[in-house]
């Protein structure tokens, strides 16, 4: 099948790739969306985990990684929950990791065991995604996840052009099974980039706002017994349209926004990047280059 990324460009996929693609549980995250509730406020912010997971495979395409690196990439956020991290914000999960407690579970998906006979790959290749340091690399270094989530959010915040965004990839490298970057320039850019991300979008006063008042209605739906906790397992319509079924979940957000938000405001788990950076073959922080 044709693909069309608005970040990597044109793919041809198919085979493995194609099928996982197409499997119910990795299509629900077309409606899971990225940014949490910030879609409720500003429908232009309107990216899926599925954009993003297929967009850490392309990447990890590009930088040349195994196909099992790529399948890893693509799978890596399957177990999301609706709406993303607001349910971490619902349930007081510091890390924001609850998704990943139930990863092994969704990877468990009859479909994906199905394709991934088909192709003779066991699902145990895959349940540690730290063997993939493409993918999954620690704060405050470069993995290839972090690097979409912030260049797709950034884009489509009008923050940066496809031309920068060409001009960043071009600077990356893959040395020790890691990304770098190849030069001081695009190491600092991406930082800059990354912490105007964080700062005005991530801990921006709408997506703050909206993801406080959301995580209200949906931890008091939770306690009436409106939802129970297997509905965050869905997707976010499916989760809007059980909450609406109940109340008007847009009047409510008006009411509780409209009397000011008298509760303490999330958390958001701490974001700062500093790369690695090639320089003389020898690989440093942007820090101490600075």
């Amino acid at each position: 099948m044709k693909y069309i990324d608005t970040i990597y460009g044109e793919f041809e996929l198919s085979g493995l790739v194609e099928e996982l693609i197409h499997t119910t549980v990795f299509q629900r995250l077309k409606k899971v969306h990225q940014g949490g509730a910030i879609f409720l406020a500003n429908p232009q912010m309107n990216l899926t985990r599925f954009e993003h997971s297929v967009g850490v495979m392309l990447l990890t395409k590009k930088l040349g990684g195994s196909i099992e690196a790529q399948i890893a990439g693509l799978l890596h956020d399957i177990s999301h929950t609706a709406f993303s991290h607001l349910i971490d914000y619902v349930l007081d999960v510091g890390e924001e990791d609850y998704h990943e407690k139930r990863y092994t579970e969704v990877l468990n998906n009859p479909e994906i065991i199905n394709v991934f006979e088909k192709y003779h790959l066991s699902i145990s290749q895959f349940l540690n995604l730290e063997k993939y340091p493409l993918i999954e690399y620690p704060l405050p270094n470069l993995s290839a996840d972090r690097i979409d989530y912030a260049l797709r959010d950034l884009h489509q915040l009008k923050r940066i052009s496809k031309e920068e965004i060409d001009w960043f990839l071009e600077g990356l490298l893959v040395y020790e099974n890691r990304i770098v970057a190849s030069s001081k320039e695009h190491g600092s850019w991406f930082k800059s980039q990354y912490s105007f991300l964080v700062s005005e979008y991530f801990n921006g006063i709408e997506n703050v706002e909206i993801n406080s008042i959301m995580k209200i209605i949906v931890k008091d739906c939770l306690q009436k017994g409106i939802i129970t906790e297997a509905d965050f397992f869905m997707d976010d319509f499916y989760l809007l349209e059980k909450m609406n079924s109940a109340f008007n979940v847009g009047e409510r957000i008006d009411r509780i926004k409209n009397n000011g938000l008298n509760t303490e405001k999330i958390k958001m788990k701490s974001r700062v990047v500093d790369p690695e950076v090639l320089v003389n073959k020898r690989v440093m922080k942007l820090s101490e280059l600075s």
